[in-house]
């Protein structure tokens, strides 16, 4: 009987060989899917410098904590290094910019006088009394007067007693200037400052410094600075002529209004003619040329509010204000991957092909929201607060909000990539449906080993959480970082120094390996437990794959995965590496059309070597699981397997792999689409008002959730296809 049975046992090998030849494969040997028990630890060097890689990282993550302040990136600072709105300037939470108009020889603005105030100036005063610090200065003695200390500030909302110059001083406010606006006070620093008493040490904290009981100031040797003629003030001093300023919602900055805005209660007069009205009578002639003059220093805060730092600020606090949503959002992407998994373990072509349907709808209503709210967003306009009424402002022509330009770009990008995503989709379904039918064969065989391993949708729940970890203490780390530079007196501004800038550096390449790391080892540790379970004779009594696979590279192969993230890691920092280069470039020349096709040569290829990396890692961690081989040897013998069989393993792999990608879109878009009803309070007339920034973050780590589910399945249909 025994011989009766082999015979048709190896007729139906042989047929099954030559339609595999037929097919551009080549028959696989058994003895390349034979689990090897007896192994040792893999690539260990690479494991141990994976150790000391992360032990620096900690290092610097407890220096930058100690060192850092976050709210400096936000809420800006004065010209002395006070951070608006904390410690001795806890009350004054908005930064002023006392003369953001271009500098007569230069032609551009010099933003570091800042100052702090409790809100944004809007009556131009007159006579000027403005003083963000308190202090006193004694009088000269004149033939009609003895010295006398008089005090700066100290009245509401820092006002002047105007009262107590004489009538000499008061004439064309020569007094103030003198007294208040071309002297500095002498404080004294407390111990913990370690510096010498000076201007700098008087933050409205410290006391004045007094000699024989007359206050100790200094001449202020900055240039004046100048609006139409009129000196406003001197560079660096507490004191200085106001002009009307509005507050802008997400920004702490004040910024001039502009000219042609009408005032509160009136209907033909403007803010300009006001302001102009109000000026002392020395100024000379006003005209709409020193109207048009003023306004520059509306966009000279708007640049200033519209640099890297500053928009990372607003979008900082857009963040700020939806972060519970988008921390809920994660939880959220975690059950509509759940739920998509189960549903494809259990009815993988009904789910597909519902999805198939679901996905081209989305696509289709995201495509016509974001179209239709690229064209709501109006740069030109602000929703500002002037004095107490809040209104929108129409920015004089040529002006912009640096911020809603921001999220126009945004979303224009945004509406441009979904939309292309809908065509080529559309594309897809009308070429590919066969293949689709061929691959949907596998995804059921992989259905069958899913079933079998449950353990297996858990344990993207463990990557989950793992990547949350690594990036939420990532970002904490970079910001602290980021705010982590020294004070320089000369520039006044704070600034990085080269220690900084490699730490930067290298703490954003920790990011890069730890993520590929995590894959990594979710790679072995799944392509083990599908090994074991295709090369099971019998699968009903198979005991904790999950768990023996877990154990098995846990123990021999971190060294591998080490490796093979290295190598991801090394490839997509030279990509963030080129774009950062490119970027630099087209600001100078960003017309360039030579710049712009070498720009895209260059980001495919790198896009290539990394797909091609990534595949050829996860069939050389097959390999790793099945042999105990390291990294190199596991690699060549991985090649060497998928060129034999070319043709038979690449359509299925092309097309399984680009119906999973669209799970992980599919899961994404659920996820936004949900986050954006929440936002707006549930309400489908609204949606368009969602935040464009907030929704990407939620559909970013939506995507990634959805990725570590879909990896899953990945990995076994990859096994799937290539076992015997």
């Amino acid at each position: 009987m025994g011989g009766t049975a082999s015979a048709p046992q190896a007729a139906d090998t042989s047929a099954q060989e030559d339609a595999l030849k037929k097919k551009g494969g080549s028959p696989l040997p058994v003895e390349d899917f034979v689990l090897k028990e007896s192994r040792g630890c893999t690539d260990i060097m690479f494991l141990l410098f994976y150790i000391a890689f992360w032990g620096l990282m900690i290092y610097i993550g407890i220096v930058a904590f100690m060192n850092g302040d976050p709210s400096r990136l936000i809420s800006g600072y004065d010209f002395n290094g006070n951070i608006c709105g904390q410690g001795s300037k806890a009350n004054y939470p908005y930064l002023y910019y006392p003369n953001p108009w271009p500098n007569a020889s230069t032609g551009n603005p010099d933003l570091t006088w800042a100052v702090c105030v409790k809100s944004c100036p809007y009556e131009t005063r007159k006579p000027p009394d403005m003083c963000t610090v308190s202090f006193s200065v004694q009088t000269e003695q004149t033939f009609l007067s003895s010295p006398k200390n008089i005090t700066c500030g100290g009245g509401s909302e820092g006002r002047t007693d105007m009262s107590q110059f004489s009538p000499a001083d008061l004439l064309l406010y020569t007094g103030f200037a003198k007294y208040c606006m071309q002297r500095l006070p002498v404080c004294i620093c407390s111990p913990s400052q370690n510096a010498t008493n000076g201007p700098q040490c008087c933050d409205g904290s410290n006391r004045q410094q007094y000699l024989n009981g007359v206050p100790q100031t200094v001449p202020n040797a900055a240039p004046a600075a100048t609006i139409l003629g009129f000196k406003v003030g001197y560079q660096y001093g507490f004191c200085f002529y106001t002009y009307p300023s509005m507050t802008v919602s997400s920004l702490t900055r004040c910024l001039p209004v502009p000219v042609g805005t009408k005032t509160a209660g009136s209907a033909n007069a403007t803010v300009g003619a006001s302001f102009l009205s109000s000026l002392p009578a020395d100024t000379g002639a006003a005209n709409q040329t020193a109207l048009l003059t003023f306004d520059s220093g509306l966009q000279s805060v708007l640049d200033a509010a519209s640099n890297p730092q500053a928009a990372f600020s607003s979008l900082v606090h857009e963040v700020n204000v939806n972060k519970w949503v988008i921390v809920g959002s994660a939880g959220i992407a975690l059950l509509v991957s759940l739920a998509y998994t189960q549903l494809l373990r259990f009815t993988a072509r009904i789910t597909t092909y519902t999805l198939l349907v679901a996905l081209w709808l989305l696509l289709a209503a995201a495509s016509v929201i974001m179209a239709v709210k690229s064209g709501l967003i109006q740069p030109s306009q602000v929703p500002a607060v002037i004095g107490s009424t809040a209104e929108s402002i129409t920015l004089p022509s040529g002006l912009t909000n640096g911020s809603a330009q921001t999220n126009q770009n945004l979303l224009s990008i945004a509406t441009g990539v979904v939309g292309l995503t809908f065509v080529l989709y559309t594309v897809f379904l009308c070429v590919m449906i066969s293949r689709i039918s061929m691959a949907l064969e596998v995804i059921e065989q992989a259905a069958n080993c899913v079933r079998c391993m449950p353990l297996a949708l858990v344990f993207p729940v463990l990557q989950w959480v793992a990547l949350c970890g690594l990036f939420v203490w990532w970002v904490f780390v970079f910001v602290y970082l980021a705010s982590s530079g020294s004070w320089d007196p000369v520039t006044r501004t704070f600034s990085w120094n080269d220690t900084i800038r490699r730490a930067i550096i290298y703490h954003f390449f920790g990011l890069l390996w730890g993520r590929a790391m995590i894959l990594a080892v979710g790679n072995l540790i799944i392509a083990g437990a599908t090994v074991q379970w295709f090369l099971s004779p019998d699968q009903k009594i198979l005991s904790s794959p999950m768990l023996s696979s877990t154990i098995r590279s846990c123990r021999y192969h971190l060294g591998t995965a080490a490796f093979g993230s290295f190598l991801i890691a090394v490839v997509q920092f030279i990509r963030w590496v080129f774009r950062y280069y490119v970027y630099q470039v087209n600001k100078m020349n960003k017309d360039n059309r030579i710049v712009k096709i070498l720009t895209c040569i260059g980001e495919c290829c790198l896009s290539c070597l990394e797909r091609f990396l990534n595949f050829v890692n996860k069939n050389a961690y097959i390999q790793t699981s099945i042999e105990g081989t390291n990294f190199c040897t596991s690699a060549v013998a991985a090649f060497n397997l998928l060129l034999r069989n070319f043709l038979r393993l690449g359509a299925l792999t092309i097309v399984s792999s680009i119906f999973l990608q669209f799970g992980k879109v599919f899961i994404a878009v659920c996820t936004g689409f949900i986050a954006a009803l929440i936002i707006v309070g549930g309400s489908m007339n609204n949606i368009s008002e969602a935040p464009v920034f907030s929704i990407t973050i939620v559909m970013l780590l939506a995507f990634a959730v959805g990725s570590a589910f879909m990896d899953v399945w990945v990995r076994i249909i990859l096994l799937a296809r290539i076992a015997p």
